[in-house]
């Protein structure tokens, strides 16, 4: 059965729907795709991918590229990125209120941003939280985020007004995406001091925000989220980190390096506030759940991450907590979790301290298809990577990897992973900047990182060309990974406080092969959350996971991306869905978008 890409408005979850699918042809402005149901399917067609690049056009060459001995291919060496950002025409703008001088931990968090199909034109649009302002003893005044509809031309126009996503609400923060209701839409959550907000796609182009009226009553400073089907029921469920205690009753006064002999406070000098989780009830409506299944008190979350560590078919949580321990939550089934984050190996740094953790990743490390962790910390401590050594356990490998050798002067927040350069292996990408208004150490703004994976188990850092985004000091917080162009590569999008965001075309050239695959759940829920896909080739085999949350404040694209050598061949894809089923995707044709329907009646490989 084949099907065309994303214009699948109706919910597979209703039979009657889904025989009516089968005979219709669906189409969009970029190209036509073919949707498939446990088999193998070829097309061709346009893309985006063939307009002229400007002069901004950046070529870097790796710091290590004199060092033949490492074995690494020219093709690796060389990466080339775009700022696209002005002739995108996306112009958002995270506004943190500093310049009111109250030097708030308000201030510090950021934004993040986050990338979805909301119209299901085939095409990636933009969502980024708009922060707010600060008045000394008044409610916080929040600002609203501003949606961007692609434009078929890698160019975009404001699409706030008329979708009914330009309500401020919340001095917002962070942004999680899922279809909650499983009509075929996908709706948007925005997180923030003071709660949430739950904007339920109608499904013509408008949102209606509903977070009261579905029953996310969290009234508490909420930062990153994760949607999830915890319990697998095939729907999915909201996991919500929450930071500290600050009010406007709860202000100290810090010493600092400015004109004002203040700074932001750390921290430290705050109680952390309980994370929450919400069951989906079925309808798109939340139950709320916290301590009676097994979550910690306190934490000061920042980051969370789900996905399914142990290979279970439970969805697992992992959270990034600011100076405390990390918390790993082991999904037991029932609705019920073990934190296991010091059993585990993942709740403290190589020297055995809690850090200030902000962004997560999941990546091969090893190839052993295993998922491993990256995390994302404060000035004075490195970056982590712990290695999944089976069974739910893990080994803090930051110095065996280099990780330590990046230095210990950068704030990270947002990290994502991916095949940029179509090698097989899994890079990392972070963004920087620091949370001090007067930093002692290092500048506010500072330059984002882009980390190779020699495939080895060694992270190394690639120097750029001066003029490059990578070498431009920025005050960064969110950044995702997503197709702008349909092309195969990976794109970036990064957001700022106080700074424009910034859009970064990958334009790498390379001797690999590419693959691209979006599930689509049926018996489970509709965006694959939580499940895992293996691309086997005639070389080895590859692992990708759809996982919930992740980076810092955003949300990526949930497709499945898989770079390989031009000289291999693929065999066949894997895919293990989150309600337990198991498919086959035979000889996978390279260079092109694949979307895999969950069948009615799955065959087990």
């Amino acid at each position: 059965m084949m099907l065309g890409h994303n214009r699948i408005f109706d919910s597979f979850r209703n039979p009657k729907i889904w025989m009516r699918i089968d005979s219709v042809r669906y189409w969009n402005r970029r190209r036509l795709f073919t949707t498939i149901v446990a088999i193998t399917v070829t097309f061709s067609g346009c893309n985006r991918g063939n307009e002229k690049v400007g002069p901004t056009t950046e070529i870097h060459q790796s710091a290590i590229d004199a060092n033949p001995s490492n074995g690494r291919q020219s093709s690796d060496l060389l990466l080339e990125f775009t700022d696209i950002t002005e002739k995108s025409k996306v112009a958002s703008i995270y506004f943190n209120g500093e310049e009111a001088d109250h030097y708030s931990i308000v201030e510090s968090i950021g934004g993040g941003v986050g990338t979805f199909d909301f119209n299901h034109d085939g095409l990636p649009d933009l969502f980024f939280p708009g922060g707010g302002r600060l008045k000394e003893g008044q409610p916080l005044q929040g600002l609203p985020g501003s949606l961007w509809m692609s434009n078929d031309d890698l160019s975009y126009h404001d699409a706030s007004e008329p979708s009914g996503l330009n309500v401020a609400g919340l001095y917002s923060h962070g942004t999680a995406i899922a279809d909650v209701d499983a009509d075929g839409f996908p709706d948007l959550l925005v997180t923030g001091y003071g709660g949430l907000q739950l904007f339920i796609n109608n499904g013509d182009g408008t949102f209606t925000e509903q977070a009261t009226q579905r029953g996310l009553d969290l009234k508490s400073w909420s930062t990153s989220a994760a949607f999830g089907d915890f319990d697998g029921d095939g729907l999915v469920d909201l996991y919500v980190t929450n930071y500290v205690d600050w009010s406007w009753e709860n202000h100290p006064t810090c010493r600092g390096g400015g004109a004002a002999g203040r700074d932001v406070c750390t921290p430290q000098l705050f109680n952390g506030i309980d994370d929450v989780i919400y069951w989906n009830q079925g309808d798109g409506n939340f139950q709320r759940n916290d301590q009676s299944a097994g979550l910690a008190a306190g934490g000061k979350g920042l980051g969370v991450l789900a996905v399914d560590i142990d290979d279970d078919g439970l969805l697992d949580i992992y959270v990034a907590n600011d100076t405390t321990a990390n918390f790993l939550y082991r999904n037991l089934g029932k609705r019920q979790f073990r934190e296991s984050g010091l059993v585990s190996g993942t709740a403290l740094d190589h020297l055995g301290i809690p850090n200030g953790s902000m962004g997560l990743a999941t990546f091969d490390l090893d190839k052993d298809l295993r998922p491993d962790l990256f995390v994302t910390n404060f000035e004075n401590e490195t970056f982590a990577v712990y290695r999944n050594a089976g069974g739910g356990n893990f080994r803090c490998v930051s110095e065996r990897t280099g990780v330590t050798a990046l230095g210990m002067l950068r704030v990270g927040f947002g990290v994502v992973s991916g095949d940029f350069n179509l090698t097989g292996r899994e890079d990392l990408v972070v963004s920087n900047g620091h949370v001090m208004r007067y930093p002692r150490q290092d500048n506010l703004r500072q330059p984002a990182l882009y980390i190779a994976n020699d495939g080895s188990g060694s992270l190394e850092s690639i120097q750029f060309a001066d003029e490059s985004y990578f070498s431009t000091p920025k005050r960064g917080r969110g950044v995702i990974t997503t197709d702008l162009d349909d092309d195969g590569r990976l794109d970036l999008v990064f957001s700022h406080i106080n700074e424009p965001a910034a859009l970064l075309r990958n334009r790498t050239a390379s001797a690999g092969n590419w693959i691209s695959l979006r599930l689509v759940g049926r018996n489970s829920n509709r965006d694959a959350i939580g499940a895992r896909a293996v691309l086997h080739t005639q070389n080895g085999s590859h692992l990708r996971h759809v996982i919930g949350g992740g980076s810092y404040l955003s949300q990526s694209s949930y497709l499945l991306h898989w770079g390989f050598d031009q000289k291999d061949i693929p065999v066949a894809i894997d895919v293990f869905w989150p309600d337990g089923e198991k498919n086959r995707i035979e000889k996978p044709s390279p260079n092109q978008p694949l979307i895999f329907v969950q069948p009615a009646q799955t065959k087990q490989f």
